[in-house]
């Protein structure tokens, strides 16, 4: 494990860091919180090797998100003032292959030793109620948790859900430890950046194949074919349409008196020859 300290979590050198490399807080997108292997497995894998090549603007964030990073400071002040232990803030652990890691709130250190790690999350009120009444460490947290304890190696990790107003139930603390479902997301991490690394120029040359030389009409082939049929379907009502008035030009000719022989200036003209007799 390396643990990176020299820029803070946030910064762009941190966002380029995160953006190739599976994080603790994606593992879920490889190993659910319920032991399975997660649907959105190989498009996770994707967009790691996308990645690589081309530099995607990072996330936002969102409200939820603004108010995690707003409350988390205060959250491990009040962890470190009622534990009496410090918390120090850095940017990133590091698996040794340098193929995913994660962003821990702070890593718990005695003696000059880490020995344990922090995370911490601010949920909207009713969640936050609603957890405190259950008192069972929540599922949707067991990847990014025990992603750390895996990548660590620590005998423990403190997870602690904070809100403000929820006074005199403003906090509670579940202290991780590792057991069979950490080996087995660990596992399934690693089996992930193994085939992420074979497989990269595989899903940047798909990608680029996709992007480059798609005309607007191959890019909706559903509706192009829709259009396709209605003309078709026009230019055989039209065909249809002048095939029946020839009909009804044959029609009308073949019941007239005059024989087949007739000329048009004898249609138009019956006492023409008369005309030309008395002109002589």
């Amino acid at each position: 494990m390396i643990i990176r300290e020299s820029t803070h979590q946030g910064s762009e050198a941190w966002d380029e860091w995160r953006s190739t490399r599976a994080t603790a807080s994606e593992f879920d997108k490889i190993f659910t919180g319920g032991g399975k292997v997660s649907a959105q497995r190989e498009s996770y894998m994707r967009l790691k090797a996308i990645q690589r090549k081309y530099k995607r603007r990072a996330w936002a964030g969102n409200a939820a998100t603004d108010r995690g990073h707003e409350l988390e400071p205060i959250s491990r002040n009040l962890w470190s003032e009622l534990s009496g232990r410090e918390v120090r803030e850095v940017a990133c652990i590091e698996h040794d292959n340098d193929l995913c890691g994660g962003s821990p709130d702070g890593i718990i250190s005695h003696r000059g030793v880490d020995i344990s790690g922090y995370e911490t999350k601010a949920y909207n009120y009713d969640k936050h109620i609603g957890m405190i009444d259950r008192g069972v460490f929540p599922t949707a947290c067991k990847p990014q948790v025990h992603g750390a304890l895996w990548l660590t190696g620590f005998s423990s990790w403190i997870f602690m859900i904070y809100h403000p107003d929820a006074m005199p139930f403003d906090y509670k603390v579940w202290e991780v430890s590792p057991d069979q479902y950490t080996q087995d997301l660990g596992g399934e991490v690693l089996s992930f950046c193994e085939e992420l690394d074979r497989r990269a120029d595989e899903f940047i040359d798909d990608f680029e194949k996709s992007m480059s030389g798609v005309s607007m009409k191959e890019a909706m082939p559903i509706l192009e074919a829709k259009i396709a049929g209605m003309d078709e379907e026009a230019r055989m009502d039209e065909e249809a349409r002048m095939d029946e008035e020839a009909r009804i030009d044959e029609d009308i000719i073949s019941s007239s008196p005059m024989s087949p022989e007739t000329t048009l200036l004898e249609k138009e003209f019956p006492y023409a020859d008369q005309w030309f007799e008395i002109i002589k």
